[in-house]
């Protein structure tokens, strides 16, 4: 083994064991989530939206969430993955824009391998984490990168951490080649480059392609100061592993990074500077829409089954309270 693989190797050791001896950290925010939508058709007869909303699940602790809108919205809940949204139809809609806010408070947890939740998977749940998407492919040339990648390694929890590594160090963080943001697992393979959506698609074609069931999260990153403004989303990925439960892991955000400790924390960790809002792709809402979402953080509208309106996504921030592990 030569140096650097030591110095890797010891920081991953370090990493763990740092984390699971201390609390993990929290932090608590007051948020306004503000989703937009522009160029409405003028002369619709009818206008259909879905607005995506935060909810307690996993790591975060979410308040009942306030709409503020004249117009009149209903709660509704996905099928599939619990995914919470408020819906409303508007009749003979004004043209141009409409925008909706939500106000809410958020517990966001640290996310280690020591805390993590013992979970069981039903059969369903199973069988739905293990099947491709339609941008989340199973391929034969997926498949074969994943047996190469893995070789090897028999336990899902080695082969996961394979997977994780090949593309912290095989893809680039990257929002300017035409095509990234798309969740795309083909097109992750021949550029090796994407954001957030890109980097996780592939780990979930990958895993998948393992057996290993694997789900998607999005929401929003939150820096690490008293307040701010956010206007674009993140996404991570999450693993299950039986007997340990559903493991986090942030490929796009540890591929920025040079440092091994931060790379190896964010494998099976989570800082809790971020508010998560769905779980899933290919999302189907209530009532049915004109087709899936891909993935659910920006509002979607539709008029007589076609998609309209260009959508636009802003958090607001103040942390109210935040604690480390040493109680600072």
């Amino acid at each position: 083994m030569n140096r650097s693989a030591i110095i890797f190797c010891a920081a991953i050791l370090s990493s763990l064991s740092v984390h699971a001896a201390q609390e993990p950290k929290s932090r608590t925010m007051d948020a306004v989530y503000t989703a937009s939508l522009k160029d409405i058709p003028a002369g619709l007869k009818e206008l259909r939206v879905w607005v995506p909303i935060p909810a307690t699940s996993g790591h975060q602790t979410v308040s009942p969430p306030v709409v503020e809108s004249d117009l009149r919205w209903t709660a509704g809940r996905e099928n599939a993955f619990g995914d919470r949204f408020i819906y409303t139809t508007i009749k003979n809609p004004p043209g141009g824009e409409m925008k909706v806010s939500v106000r809410f408070r958020a517990t966001r947890e640290e996310a280690t391998l020591a805390s993590l939740k013992v979970a069981s998977l039903t059969k369903a749940e199973r069988q739905r984490e293990l099947q491709p998407n339609r941008l989340v492919t199973l391929s034969p040339r997926i498949r074969k990168l994943a047996d190469e990648i893995t070789r090897g390694k028999k336990q899902p929890l080695d082969q996961a951490r394979a997977i994780y590594d090949y593309l912290v160090t095989s893809m680039v963080y990257d929002k300017v080649k035409p095509g990234w943001g798309q969740g795309d697992s083909e097109r992750a393979c021949d550029v090796k480059a994407g954001n957030c959506t890109d980097f996780h698609s592939l780990f979930m074609s990958l895993a998948r392609a393992k057996g290993i069931p694997t789900r998607f999260v999005i929401g929003f990153p939150v820096p690490a100061k008293e307040s701010g403004v956010v206007t674009g989303y993140h996404c991570w990925a999450e693993f299950f592993v039986e007997g340990k439960g559903w493991i986090p892991v942030d490929a796009s955000e540890a591929s920025k990074s040079s440092d091994p400790a931060v790379r190896a924390y964010l494998f099976g960790n989570l800082d809790p500077d971020r508010i998560a809002f769905t779980t899933g792709r290919d999302i189907v809402l209530n009532p049915q829409t004109a087709e899936p979402l891909n993935y659910f953080i920006y509002p979607y509208a539709e008029a007589g089954g076609e998609r309209v309106g260009v959508p636009s996504i802003e958090l607001k921030f103040e942390t109210v309270t935040r604690t480390t592990a040493s109680g600072r």
